[in-house]
């Protein structure tokens, strides 16, 4: 009996029929692995049980409606732990039905018992149910009623059983943990005794304790993983280990059709996208010559050529591409030959710590920010907020504000800040020092070039996303004009402004 993907987990292709636990984060594909493990045994004659806590019979059966409803019928038992029926007497003196005590102790002690009353009747069937399709194949009644059926489609039954239990996760919601844990114990040892092969699946993350008992009832582990790539969920699967099995686990990754069907490849022989270098899943984007695994990446490989003026071929391409808001910002005529350089250096590090000061750059972890050094001014990426470039805009303005209050003439401080968002590259300098390259930090400067004092101005993409996010922000951010800015590329400009931040007045490139 093969599990699903089992040429690509081990080096031989075989693992031995196990009662097995597959982990993983919720979305990893735990519930489809475990449907094609059903769905392949009964293709092959297995006789195959079914246990979930979170389906009804009628949504098992929809769940498999592909499957002929005979076979389903003949070779499946679905099993529903909560649903089992009950027992109508605990004992002599409680009945199991509590809704008149609700809100007393001796409910609590019924419940309890009436739970663990119900797993045991739940383990009392799956035996029942094996011992008898263990022993189906010398019924002649039965042969008879599916006459139509080949004699594999129904004798197999015999003697290969499958069993799925999902999820271990929602079962330790609805009953108590250290009763499914003995519920599995005793559930193991009815499975390696019938020689079946088991799936059991459970939600990450895993206490100490739950790992650790976990660890000692089942026969191996598999485990599950997925990647977020540009915006595209990737999974990932591997065998963790199997008991007396030497095994060396690799990550196989697979992909899951529109009609629920998982197929596994292997990344090193796939072809990769010219833009991040991913291994692309399922069709290639061709374009000039040079595949692509997403319209996300073609776009953004148009994006490159057209703010660069040349093919990204002849430039050659980094290994790191990512999505990032910028914030950029420099110092109004800080240039200004009549200004001593040391007047220039002095405002360049009291920008620098009123930026520092501020509660949306020290609030950000350093793994979440790119932080670039201009000369005048820096230039900050943030991963993940979009929201983050303009309340840092709004922060350093007040702050400006009160400062400029004691200061004249020179010493007042006056800085434009452009606003941006997109795709940037990871590259090494000449001296080795990372840095970022691409159109969402070059937007962010050329809309910072347009502005004058205390403006800030953002390009159309980030504009129109944080419009859509909140009133304040349609209140605040509006829309100036088209530019041409260089290589020919027009662009949608938005200017932020209230009576706290921001200047008002158009800049005057646009008038």
């Amino acid at each position: 009996m093969q599990l699903p993907g089992s040429s690509f987990l081990t080096d031989n292709g075989i693992i031995p029929n196990s009662v097995l636990l597959l982990t993983g984060p919720v979305g990893a594909g735990k519930s489809i692995y475990c449907k094609q493990f059903f769905v392949e045994g009964i293709s092959n004659g297995d006789y195959c049980i079914y246990l979930s806590s979170s389906l009804t019979e009628k949504q098992f059966r929809k769940q498999f409606s592909n499957i002929e409803s005979a076979r389903l019928a003949q070779n499946s038992k679905f099993i529903n732990p909560y649903l089992t029926e009950k027992p109508t007497k605990n004992n002599d003196s409680f009945p199991l039905q509590t809704s008149h005590y609700l809100n007393s102790e001796i409910s609590k002690e019924v419940e309890t018992n009436q739970n663990i009353d119900l797993l045991s009747l739940t383990l009392t069937e799956i035996e029942e149910t094996i011992n008898r399709v263990r022993h189906v194949s010398n019924d002649e009644n039965y042969k008879v009623s599916f006459s139509n059926m080949t004699k594999s489609d129904y004798l197999s039954t015999g003697s290969s059983i499958r069993v799925i239990v999902d999820s271990l996760t929602q079962l330790m919601i609805l009953f108590k943990e250290h009763a499914i844990l003995k519920f599995i114990n005793d559930l193991s040892f009815i499975l390696k005794d019938a020689d079946a092969m088991a799936i059991v699946t459970l939600t990450l993350p895993l206490n100490g304790i739950q790992s650790s008992a976990l660890s000692s009832i089942f026969d191996g582990t598999m485990e599950m993983q997925t990647e977020d790539r540009k915006g595209v969920l990737t999974r990932k699967i591997r065998l963790v280990s199997i008991k007396g099995v030497h095994h060396r686990p690799s990550w196989v990754h697979f992909k899951i059709s529109d009609d629920g069907v998982i197929s596994f490849f292997d990344e090193s022989s796939s072809l990769t996208c010219t833009l991040c270098g991913k291994a692309i899943m399922g069709t290639p984007i061709l374009y000039s010559d040079f595949s692509f695994d997403s319209q996300a990446c073609l776009e953004t490989y148009r994006k490159l050529t057209g703010v660069y003026g040349q093919t990204i071929s002849d430039i050659g391409l980094p290994s790191e591409v990512i999505n990032a808001n910028f914030f950029f910002v420099d110092i109004v005529s800080l240039s200004d030959p009549w200004l001593p350089v040391k007047n220039q250096i002095e405002k360049i590090e009291i920008l620098n710590k009123m930026i520092g000061s501020c509660e949306t750059y020290s609030g950000t972890p350093k793994d979440k920010k790119i932080v670039l050094p201009t000369g005048d001014g820096m230039a900050i990426g943030f991963l993940f907020n979009p929201e983050s470039p303009l309340q840092l805009s709004g922060e350093l303005h007040r702050k400006l504000r009160n400062y400029n209050r004691s200061k004249f003439n020179e010493d007042i401080m006056g800085v434009r800040i452009g606003l941006s968002s997109g795709p940037v590259f990871i590259v090494s300098d000449i001296n080795n020092n990372q840095n970022v390259w691409g159109p969402g930090i070059v937007l962010a400067r050329r809309v910072m070039d347009i502005g004058d004092s205390f403006h800030i101005l953002l390009t159309d993409k980030i504009a129109e996303e944080l419009i859509g996010l909140k009133d304040e922000y349609r209140n605040t951010i509006k829309y100036l004009a088209e530019y041409q800015i260089k290589h020919g590329q027009r662009i949608r400009l938005y200017s932020a402004f209230s009576t706290e931040f921001g200047n008002p007045d158009p800049p005057s490139k646009l008038t």
